[in-house]
């Protein structure tokens, strides 16, 4: 008796043992996909992203015990066979996900889905008629966006109501999306429908990558806007536009006439087929007023969160997008007909040049215009040249037309040229060049690629090899585009580059771009603009782990307070070509991204680490800087206007000035300090606020239930409501479906605990333990 007593003991304790790890083991709910702190945001990269999917060991079967925005645990004994919807993208998702024949109520705006004719219209002045549901007898009620308040009236009708919460961007759909699909028993097709939309959100942003971005907006009417944290400034951002709404508010603010003039949009979306409201200030004085520049949208995709709306939605506007883009550049290259000649264009100071035909003779003020031409192969009309020029094949044959400062007007008036070309020379250069009747075209500063990609255009234009320029910026594009892809993988190093006397690239230059490019995080990015002069406890702080140099020796390392950071103690640093790096022109693009991208995983090779001291990226300076450089052989050219500024001197010119601690000037004008070249439902999109319509001709914006209404044409926007109010915010908690920690069941009989820990049946190790102890309790007497 006592041997059986002891084997019982260890029955106990094993099962013990196991029902504990057991609870370990199911501590993971079913829903986790959904459980994020508050605190996190979704990710922003939609690329490939897969659609949520309900745990794998379970069948998407019922019952069903979830938890909605509101916090409320929603049991479904059965699959729904009788489903209303009070706002029309939950329509949309239960038509996309084959479900509809199971709709028997929907609210007026989803009248665009086919079938909707036989559905009970459960719609009220302002959200739904509470009456009109009860009437559909429904077994659930899908409430994306009715207010907190109508949903409590729902539920006091012992309505089984789930309300989601708000969806302003695709992981927010791609969740509403599949918790739709489980709601109602069509899991499978959610994830199909999910993973559909996120192959068109990878598609668009493919097809817009290599565009420039419009500047574009969505007016609502009566200076009402999409901006930023919402569903339609996702669709704009996929599509290849910059939202200029977004920079000043979020939700769906009102502007000010003043406001929506300075934003000046490129284009704008509307939602009627003659975008009447082009025609009405202040939109009319906008770039996209003047140029009658705008996407027709259609307004059952645009202002509703659904999975169609975004494919719909995105691949519209992408086109028309990539339609503008090549107008203008055909307007841009060709403006008479053909690549050629008379031309007239205007050029950064305003002035309108006329070339009557296509210059012979052509003086550049600045080594960077001077590479461009070369790189268009229009080098044998070049009669001028700066003497940082000098490391380009033939310039030796060139008039230097350099000056202590910037250039001599003198000897470019000798050259006798038929065009000037002035990326960098002061604004008083080049009027005094233009007082000796010399045609003089100035560029804008060039900050980064797409800057550098215009002035190529522009240049080819100017001397007529139009299709050449078109190829450099291909090839140059491509480049960028590779090297992001070598380098998306690997950890970006915090990075630096010291032009000597604490001077530094900061951020919006030239320079900057070539370092997020090439892999790295410029720590002077977050500091200042341009080029500005940090101090040393400011350097310490940055701590840069690898520092951008144009020696090959690196000597700034061995120097305070360069040697004490981390870049200086581990012997980290990338060795560039100076006459690239400090150039803002394509040869210098593709040279100075390729190396430093290669400086960067050549760092983090495990390999490289243990045999190196530093990271040399490149060969440095070329032979041809050797030559030109015999007095000092650190006396390196930042093409910085031609000028250079010791750091013993600590003099820097913004227009015509660099730093340089090893000799180094920054071409002022060119790169381094280069001053001339250097509604759709609020909780499910906005403003259709109780299946309101937003409609520059028909107009409600109702944050609300406040309706403001702008009409001028028959058409109606039907957009989303604003249904979710602050009220409503309280009890949420949080606006993201992931955010809830909703937890669910997805199992026949199983039960979920608070923490979303399921089981399929009472605890077999809790079992165990009763019996045993029974057995004690009959053993112990009998003992």
């Amino acid at each position: 008796m006592k041997n059986l007593r002891v084997i019982l003991l260890a029955v106990v304790v094993a099962t013990a043992v196991v029902g504990a790890s057991g609870t370990a083991a199911g501590a993971q709910s079913v829903g986790a996909e959904f459980e994020h702190a508050e605190s996190e945001s979704l990710s922003t990269n939609y690329s490939g992203q897969e659609p949520i999917q309900t745990a794998g060991n379970n069948t998407c079967g019922f019952p069903l015990n979830v938890t909605d925005a509101t916090e409320t645990e929603i049991t479904l004994d059965e699959r729904p066979d009788r489903i209303t919807t009070t706002n029309p993208s939950a329509a949309q998702t239960l038509w996309e996900i084959g479900a509809q024949d199971r709709v028997v109520g929907v609210t007026e705006f989803a009248g665009y889905l086919s079938g909707t004719d036989s559905k009970t219209n459960v719609s009220a002045e302002f959200g739904v008629s509470v009456e009109k549901v009860v009437a559909t007898d429904p077994d659930l009620v899908l409430a994306p966006n009715a207010s907190a308040d109508q949903v409590a009236d729902l539920r006091a009708q012992n309505l089984t109501v789930y309300h989601f919460p708000a969806a302003t961007d695709i992981d927010d759909i791609a969740a509403k999306t599949e918790r739709t699909g489980r709601l109602v028993g069509n899991c499978e097709t959610a994830a199909e429908v999910n993973t559909e939309m996120n192959q068109t959100v990878e598609d668009v942003e493919g097809q817009t990558a290599e565009p420039d971005r419009l500047d574009a907006l969505y007016p609502l009417g009566g200076g009402f806007v999409a901006a930023d944290n919402t569903f339609i400034n996702e669709i704009m951002k996929i599509a290849g536009t910059t939202n200029v709404a977004a920079s000043e508010a979020d939700g769906y603010p009102q502007l000010s006439d003043e406001v929506i003039l300075k934003t000046d949009p490129e284009i704008m979306l509307v939602t009627d087929t003659e975008g009447a409201i082009l025609d009405r200030e202040p939109y009319a004085s906008t770039t996209a007023g003047a140029e009658d520049n705008y996407v027709v949208m259609n307004t059952n995709y645009l202002n509703q969160p659904a999975p169609r709306s975004v494919i719909e939605s995105t691949k519209t506007l992408a086109a028309a997008v990539e339609d503008l883009q090549a107008n203008k550049t055909e307007e841009t290259v060709n403006s008479s007909g053909t690549c050629g000649f008379p031309l007239t264009v205007t050029d950064a100071t305003g002035t309108e040049i006329t070339i009557n035909e296509q210059p012979d003779r052509i003086t550049t003020t600045n080594p960077s215009a001077a590479q461009t031409l070369w790189e268009l192969g229009a080098q044998d009309r070049v009669v001028g040249v700066t003497e940082f020029a000098g490391y380009l094949n033939g310039t030796a044959s060139k008039t230097n037309v350099s000056a202590e400062f910037g250039v001599s007007v003198e000897k470019v008036v000798a050259t006798n040229p038929d065009l000037v070309l002035a990326p960098n020379a002061s604004a008083g250069q080049v009027a005094d060049l233009r007082t000796q009747n010399l045609t003089v075209y100035h560029f804008p500063a060039a900050t980064d690629v797409d800057d550098i990609a215009a002035k190529t255009e522009r240049t080819g234009r100017l001397v007529g090899n139009c299709e050449t320029a078109a190829e450099v910026n291909t090839e140059m594009n491509q480049t960028v585009e590779n090297v992001e892809n070598q380098t998306a993988e690997l950890d970006r190093p915090d990075a630096l580059y010291p032009l000597g006397g604490g001077y530094v690239a900061a951020d919006n230059t030239f320079i900057n771009e070539i370092m997020q490019i090439g892999g790295t995080t410029n720590v002077a990015a977050s500091e200042a603009d341009g080029y500005p002069q940090l101090s040393d406890e400011v350097i310490l702080q940055t701590n840069p782990e690898l520092i951008v140099v144009t020696d090959s020796e690196a000597s700034i390392l061995e120097r305070q307070p360069y040697a004490s950071t981390n870049a200086g103690e581990n012997g980290n640093y990338v060795v560039l070509n100076n006459n690239y790096l400090n150039q803002p022109a394509p040869r210098s693009v593709i040279e100075s991204t390729k190396t430093l991208a290669n400086g960067v995983e050549e760092l983090q090779s495990e390999d490289a680490k243990d045999d190196r001291s530093r990271t040399d990226g490149s060969s440095g300076s070329s032979s041809d800087d050797d030559d030109r450089n015999e007095e000092d052989e650190q006396d390196e050219v930042v093409d910085a206007n031609e000028t250079v500024v010791n750091t013993n001197e600590t003099s820097v010119d913004t227009n015509e000035t660099a730093v340089d601690t090893n000799e180094t000037a920054v071409d002022t004008n060119e790169t381094a300090v280069d001053t001339n070249e250097t509604a759709v439902d609020t909780n499910e999109t906005a403003v259709d606020t109780n299946e309101t319509a937003v409609d520059e001709n028909e107009t409600v914006v109702n944050g609300n239930q406040t309706a403001t209404d702008t009409s001028s044409k028959e058409s109606t926007t039907s957009a989303e409501p604003n249904d979710t109010s602050n009220e409503e915010d309280d009890k949420t908690g949080t606006s993201n479906d992931v955010a809830n920690q909703e937890t669910e069941q997805d199992g026949g009989p199983s039960n979920t605990t608070d923490e979303g820990t399921e089981s399929e049946v009472p605890g077999f190790g809790i079992i165990v333990t009763v019996l045993v102890i029974l057995g004690f309790a009959y053993l112990s007497p009998r003992d």
